[in-house]
């Protein structure tokens, strides 16, 4: 009864704290969710010290990011979206318009729909001070939202679309690992530049020229040298 009750959160039609996904492709899933979690954590942690340090960098939009990633891995097996929908159900029977619950639902996938678009929108302003550093992961982004979209709309037709597999993959798995992968190496991007900003030369180090002032000659054993003048150093060459 205790193994039911754990991988069965809607068994008996009401949302139950349990496993949603119980599949080895679901346990990947939020595997994967994880570990683009931390890929985000430490490219935030990386862009956050580039930005102390003066680089124009986007903390703010992985950090976002992270949380966002996190949230996704760990609803993904407590199907949160179930119990919203066993709440929904039980005022529109409470309060006498559950036979008009399909235009409720349209306006909450209209609702989903807007949040989804601004959220998309918020996170391209974020992102915008470096746009091509980020683009990779902006695209994971638009298909984790287009997955949840889909699945807030629940249409019979659309079901039916994401329970069709290839080459044995259901496509709600391929659209969801899709994003997370796209978020993942995004991440991994970032990283790579945020080490390449950390390695590269200064433009203000100093260069084989007199830029940093008069160059010094001195004796070993004699003490510190004097500025060489103009004269003195034609007059060596």
């Amino acid at each position: 009864m205790h193994d039911v009750i754990l991988v069965a959160a809607m068994s008996d039609g009401h949302w139950r704290p349990g496993i949603g996904d119980p599949t080895p492709i679901g346990w990947f899933t939020v595997a994967a969710y994880f570990a683009a979690a931390i890929a985000c954590g430490r490219a935030w942690r990386l862009d956050r010290r580039a930005d102390q340090a003066g680089a124009n960098t986007s903390p703010t939009f992985w950090l976002i990011l992270t949380g966002l990633i996190g949230f996704l891995g760990v609803n993904k097996q407590l199907d949160l979206q179930s119990l919203l929908t066993d709440v929904a159900r039980t005022l529109a029977k409470s309060q006498n318009w559950y036979a008009q619950r399909r235009e409720v639902q349209l306006l909450f996938i209209a609702a989903v729909g807007v949040a989804a678009l601004v959220a998309l929108a918020a996170f391209a302003w974020i992102a915008r001070k470096e746009w091509k550093r980020n683009i990779t992961a902006l695209a994971g982004v638009v298909l984790l939202l287009a997955f949840v979209v889909i699945r807030a709309a629940s249409f019979h037709h659309v079901d039916a679309f994401i329970q069709t597999r290839l080459a044995g993959v259901k496509w709600n798995a391929i659209l969801e690992l899709g994003g997370i992968g796209l978020v993942a190496l995004g991440a991994a991007l970032a990283m790579r530049t945020d080490h390449g900003r950390r390695t590269a030369p200064r433009p203000d180090a100093p260069g084989r020229d007199d830029s940093m002032g008069p160059r010094r000659y001195g004796i070993p054993g004699v003490g510190p040298a004097a500025p060489a003048s103009s004269r003195d150093r034609n007059r060596s060459a």
